[in-house]
């Protein structure tokens, strides 16, 4: 049966897209607020001194689009896993 995996995956894929989501909507905005606080009481990223704009770019970037594709491969596995597709 090839459509049992490809169901499995897929709804796995979509559940981690979901996540993706719910970390952009509710998540981001938090994340960039701690950063902004950062700032503002003088603390800096150790690595590399960005400004405060370059930062919440870079950080907007990674939630949005690294992270949504990731999940949906990490998200695409475990389904197979959790919903018998292996």
């Amino acid at each position: 049966m090839i459509e049992t995996p490809v169901m499995a995956g897929s709804l796995g894929a979509l559940i981690g897209l979901i996540i993706a989501l719910v970390a952009n909507l509710v998540v981001l905005p938090a994340v960039l607020k701690a950063q902004d606080d950062g700032f503002v009481l003088g603390r800096q990223w150790t690595p590399s001194k960005m400004s405060k704009e370059s930062l919440a770019r870079l950080t907007r970037f990674m939630y949005r689009v690294p992270m949504p594709v990731l999940f949906a491969f990490v998200g695409y596995f475990a389904g197979l896993r959790a919903f018998g597709g292996l």
